[in-house]
């Protein structure tokens, strides 16, 4: 009866180290969060910027062609004097090169949106399982040595026996 005790008690010892553990490992999971998040946000935010540079220009475009016809020939016929080869074959490519910009900045933003989203959920399960652990740990701690002292008295009087 004494064993069967005994390797319960170490089972309940072992199941108190992995908690203790897991709660460690929560903590610098959600740390690791913590710096990723910081890490990341400079990049983030220069990405942003971009992507605003890119969606004023492409409002710039639309109200452009808004204009009377007038308006448009002055500064067409200028870009032509200035570089005409460069008008011929650049001005196309620059207006389909900032919509592909667009675009790609566009999904990236949201991808890193996402995972910023997921990581701050990620970190506040962590600290809630962290703070929801702490009692239950100090409560388990307590009744393990509460049992391993009665366990101690029952083997002292069995060998006293």
């Amino acid at each position: 009866m004494l064993k069967k005790e005994l390797r319960q008690f170490k089972r309940a010892e072992k199941m108190l180290a992995d908690v203790k553990q897991t709660r460690v490992k929560a903590l610098v999971r959600a740390r690791k969060g913590e710096l990723w998040i910081e890490e990341n946000t400079k990049q983030y935010s220069l990405a942003s910027k971009d992507f605003n540079h890119i969606k004023q220009d492409l409002k710039e475009f639309i109200e452009i062609k808004k204009y009377p016809v007038w308006m448009h020939i002055i500064p067409q016929l200028k870009m032509f004097l200035d570089q005409p080869f460069r008008y011929i074959t650049g001005r196309h490519q620059f207006i389909k090169n900032t919509i592909k910009s667009y675009w790609k900045y566009k999904t990236i933003l949201k991808e890193w949106d996402y995972d910023f989203e997921m990581t701050e959920k990620a970190i506040d399960r962590d600290y809630e399982f962290v703070n929801g652990s702490q009692k239950h740990i100090k409560k388990i701690e307590y009744l393990v040595n509460r049992w391993g002292s009665y366990l101690t008295k029952k083997l002292k009087k069995k060998e006293e026996h």
